[in-house]
């Protein structure tokens, strides 16, 4: 088996991380192939069984580091029955990536300036790690950086903030531009230690 990753994990969030990124990968591979944007092919069939197996063994790693009962291990309910409770200090497994999946996306919504947008949809519309704007026609997925709002670009500063203080008050576009600062010291921070 070959070791496709770079860094092994640590915490339970790099834990989730990597198997939610891998699994992303191979499920666009798999889909790309399906759809004839490219063929299959050995080396591709190989670095698929890898990554499937990376996966395997950090979600087996897993039950001995933060008590998650692998997927194999978990009970099977009937439909339209509940799983029994996982015993006590364990949690299954699919319970546990939706619960690292929902930290995530707050995380991500939390570390944007468009959680003190007052036109953000909110964290609850996100469908996965997309720009909640209801300003934005069609579906943003990346900022440039986060303290940056993608409207600026549409509307320009001044404009746009006359839009905030009109739409939530002069108290809503004080906290937009206190959140866009203290993004911009985080960024300064990660960068000045990148380095």
């Amino acid at each position: 088996m070959a070791n496709i990753l770079k860094k092994e994990p640590q915490t339970e969030m790099e834990y989730w991380e990597m198997i939610d990124g891998i699994g992303g990968i191979i499920w666009h591979t798999n889909h790309d192939i399906s759809h004839g944007r490219y063929e299959s092919s050995p080396e591709i069939e190989q670095q698929l069984a890898d990554a499937q197996e990376t996966i395997e063994r950090l979600a087996s790693e897993l039950f001995d580091k933060f008590g998650v009962i692998h997927p194999k291990d978990c009970p099977k309910a009937a439909p339209g029955e509940e799983m029994p409770p996982a015993p006590e200090g364990k949690i299954y497994y699919w319970d546990w990536y939706e619960a690292k999946r929902a930290e995530a996306k707050k995380q991500f919504y939390d570390g944007i300036i468009c959680s003190a947008c007052p036109y953000s949809k909110g964290l609850e519309s996100m469908t996965g790690f997309n720009i909640p704007c209801s300003l934005w026609s069609g579906v943003l997925y990346r900022l440039t950086f986060p303290h940056m709002c993608a409207m600026l670009g549409d509307f320009g500063e001044e404009k746009f903030y006359q839009m905030i203080q009109k739409k939530g008050g002069s108290h809503v576009l004080k906290a937009f531009k206190e959140k866009i600062a203290a993004l911009k010291e985080l960024g300064l921070k990660k960068a000045s230690a990148e380095k």
